[in-house]
This record gives structure tokens, sequence and C-alpha cells, in this order.
């Protein structure tokens, strides 16, 4: 009988636990663009970091512009008086490492910011992996970030359909 409940509390238990750490995929899908040819300064402080940037001052003090020759090579334009940033930067690492940003659903007053993070092989060289995205002020500024797997978005009906997508197929 002791044994029973015990088994009994201990499965309540992980159930619960399980359903606290649940991603939410709910809510109307919101526009962004993702920003393109910018790098995270070398002497912004490594770590981990889920950012909303609303001016120009604080992303220059992250970012710096990474301009390259050919078609699509300025970095992107941000008016930081009609919309804002949201970012995550990950610690400088060896190993060949992505963030791909999945969702950006609108659920009540706040955004569901949901990213996958890919790390591969190790490199010869470090590098600090980030994603930032570029949303219309008329969003909600209060963001909740989500780090979650493909099967995540599986599980919820959505087909991940790649990096920079701002439209998942339902």
């Amino acid at each position: 009988m002791k044994k029973t409940l015990f088994l009994s509390l201990a499965i309540m238990a992980m159930v619960g636990l399980l359903s606290s750490c649940a991603v939410n995929l709910n809510g109307v899908t919101a526009n962004y663009s993702r920003i393109n040819n910018f790098y995270v300064n070398n002497n912004f402080r490594d770590g981990t970091h889920k950012l909303v940037i609303q001016n120009q001052q604080d992303f220059e003090s992250v970012f710096g512009e990474g301009a390259v020759m050919g078609r699509n090579g300025q970095p992107t334009s941000i008016d930081f008086r009609h919309q804002f940033v949201i970012a995550v930067i990950l610690p400088e690492t060896n190993r060949q490492t992505t963030i791909e940003t999945a969702l950006l659903r609108r659920n009540g007053d706040r955004l569901y910011f949901s990213y996958i993070i890919d790390e591969g092989h190790a490199t010869s060289y470090t590098m600090r992996p980030f994603t930032a995205v570029v949303v219309d002020r008329n969003e909600p500024s209060d963001v909740v970030f989500q780090r979650v797997t493909r099967q995540d978005l599986e599980n919820a009906g959505i087909q991940y359909t790649g990096p920079g997508t701002n439209r998942p197929r339902l």
C-alpha cells in the first residue's frame, strides 16, 4: 500500500514538473524581420542574454555593423521610433552553433519568442552565436523567451519551415 501511494505521488509530481516546463506555442503569429549583417561587440559581456532592445544607443552597445560586399550586404535598417529588437545571445564557443527563430506569437499582452539552438562540431575558432529580429512597436514589448526543439513544434502541430521564416505552417 505504501509503495503504491509513493509511486502515485512520484508520478503526480513528475507530471506536474513536466507540465510546468511546457512551452506556450499558442497565440497569433506576429510579424518580424531577421536582422542581417551585424555581430556581437567584443566588449559586450559574455554569457547568455535574452534582450528586448528599445533604442539605438542600447542596440549599438550590443551589436556592431558588419557590412559585406554584394547584394544584400548592408546591415538591416532599424527605425527605433517604430520598431524594437528581440535578441538571444549565447556565450562565446568554439562549436559551430546556430540559433534560429522558430516562432513569434502574440498571446494577450505578451509576445512569445521561441528559438531553436543547434550545436555542431568543434572548430578552430570561436564565435558568439546570436539571433535577433525586428518587431513593430504595435506589438507588445513584454517578451517571454522559450527555447524549443523541433519536436516541441511537431507535437504542437506546427511544421517548422526553417530559419528566417516568419510564418510557420500550421
